[in-house]
């Protein structure tokens, strides 16, 4: 797949797309960046919200009002409740699209200034205690060892009528044959022809649509329009 098809799609957690949709949130801070030229597109995958753990209940725990819990031990979870019903419907799915119009370095070993890193990141939403916590620069013993940052500036924000399904995203252009899930995409450097008409072809990575998210980016294909929307 050539560069000039390329996209990100992100994972991002839900109180921070709520941020995003509002239109709060216009700087995304990351510790790396893709190898492309902005602008470019980004898609957006909501992650799920994570759950903290309350308390267990165990066999013959009692509750204030007397009762006797019996059964096996059940966990109590609390994911935070300031996630909006819309938000959290659309969880685990990508539901929106946004242009990276630019990228801008935050260089730990030199930017020693408060101010300096507060103008960089303006629109991330992040505290500046926020932000050297994700850093891991409280843990650096000098400002040598600081490693970069990225602020990835959100552009021209498309938002969803429907979220799209992870696996609607592939990282090398797949083209499904006849509404299979057999690519036929000849232009991909790791299609492999099966010499036979009678045979489909095969995927010299066995196949490339995504089947969970990334850890914090990945490349992928940009989709076409009508797809996307």
């Amino acid at each position: 797949m050539s560069t000039e098809h390329k996209a990100a799609l992100l994972s991002i957690r839900p109180e921070w797309c709520v941020k995003i949709l509002n239109g709060e949130k216009t700087v995304e801070i990351r510790k790396n960046r893709p190898k492309l030229k902005p602008p470019f597109k980004c898609y957006i995958y909501c992650t799920k919200a994570p759950k903290k753990l309350i308390t267990i209940f165990r066999d013959g725990d009692v509750f204030g009002d007397g009762e006797v819990y019996r059964g096996k031990p059940q966990f109590a979870t609390w994911d935070g409740g300031n996630i909006p019903i819309e938000i959290r419907q659309k969880e685990q799915t990508v539901i929106a699209e946004f242009v990276c119009d630019k990228i801008r370095p935050i260089i730990g070993k030199t930017w020693i200034v408060k101010e300096d890193i507060e103008r960089a990141t303006s629109g991330s939403c992040l505290s500046l205690k926020q932000i050297i916590e994700y850093a891991g620069w409280s843990h650096c013993s000098s400002f040598t060892e600081r490693k970069e940052l990225y602020a990835w500036h959100i552009s021209d924000l498309k938002i969803y009528d429907q979220p799209k399904s992870l696996s609607g995203f592939s990282r090398h252009d797949f083209r499904g044959m006849n509404g299979t899930d057999v690519c036929g995409n000849e232009s991909c450097e790791h299609y492999q022809p099966s010499g036979s008409y009678m045979l489909p072809p095969t995927c010299a990575i066995n196949g490339c649509c995504l089947s969970k998210p990334p850890q914090s980016w990945c490349y992928v294909a940009e989709a076409e329009e009508d797809d996307a929307l």
